[in-house]
């Protein structure tokens, strides 16, 4: 593994007694302005999507040598794409759209990118600044989860859907929302993934001051997922992130935005936007940091 920064910090959370963060080094062209906002993985990859350009990139997660570019056809997606989270379900990608509010499904196998339409809500009113934001699906009960970051009234919302196939295609329906209070509207959800091994869901957290960085803060949150039928669930966090991430707020993006949980890490990733909205220009250093949870 190259350049392998690695802290130990004690945490007792789910069952977890101590835990391990390394900051690993991505290849040398993740600093360009990819905006790196979703990341999902399998048994021997991890998946990683810049936000504009139509990129997925796929990496070892041994090594996190290089392997693939998925390029996705730009005329098969509306203007202005941003795309902010990222899941897989069985050959499939799953892809959300911030700026249109929509969800989107690329064949892993035909390579076809299609736009799902949810059956029981309409997604298109959550685009803009405040839109959806993560995506995780639960494959053992077939059910999607969709993460809109924050609302007027300062809630993370979780949306669920039940998910089927009808001819090599997924069919979604609603099935209940979740809401998550926050303290004040510094803070937001940013990334989701599933903890099958502790039957959560695990919510990236943001706390943002502009301009004071030292009071910015990442943490991730906990919520079983037996509790998401109710209007109102309860999160707690599992650990914070905060001070490893201020450590390297100058050697790396710190914008963490991407979050992928498997049998034995979680990892996140940080969208190394500046501006430029152009992903063949020099940024900043996407960061990737694994949590070992054993």
């Amino acid at each position: 593994m190259k350049n392998l920064i690695i802290l130990v910090i004690g945490i007792i959370s789910l069952g977890l007694n101590a835990q391990q963060i390394q900051f690993l080094d991505l290849p040398s062209f993740f600093d360009r302005e990819f905006e790196i906002s979703g990341l999902t993985g399998n048994e021997k990859n991890l998946f990683l999507a810049a936000e504009r350009c139509a990129k997925i990139f796929v990496i070892k997660k041994e090594d996190l040598t290089h392997i693939e570019t998925i390029r996705l056809n730009i005329d098969d997606m509306p203007n202005g794409v941003e795309i902010e989270g990222l899941s897989l379900f069985k050959d499939f990608l799953l892809l959300i759209d911030e700026k249109n509010g929509k969800i989107f499904s690329f064949n892993l196998k035909t390579e076809k990118l299609i736009t799902l339409k949810p059956n029981g809500i309409d997604l298109s009113l959550f685009k803009g600044r405040y839109g959806i934001e993560g995506i995780a699906v639960d494959e053992e009960s077939k059910v999607l989860y969709l993460l809109r970051e924050k609302n007027e009234k300062l809630q993370s919302e979780i949306h669920a859907f039940s998910m089927s196939e009808k001819d090599g295609s997924l069919n979604l329906n609603y099935r209940n929302q979740t809401l998550v209070q926050h303290k004040d509207e510094k803070w937001r959800y940013t990334g989701l993934s599933i903890d099958y091994e502790n039957n959560t869901l695990l919510c990236l957290k943001s706390y943002y001051v502009k301009g004071q960085p030292h009071l910015d803060k990442t943490e991730i949150d906990h919520i079983s997922i037996d509790s998401l039928s109710n209007k109102n669930s309860k999160s707690n966090m599992l650990l914070s992130l905060t001070k490893e991430v201020y450590f390297m707020r100058n050697s790396f993006a710190t914008n963490i935005e991407g979050i992928y949980s498997d049998n034995e890490s979680i990892f996140v990733t940080s969208d190394n936007g500046e501006g430029k909205k152009d992903c063949s220009q020099k940024s900043m250093k996407t960061i990737m940091i694994r949590v070992k949870k054993h």
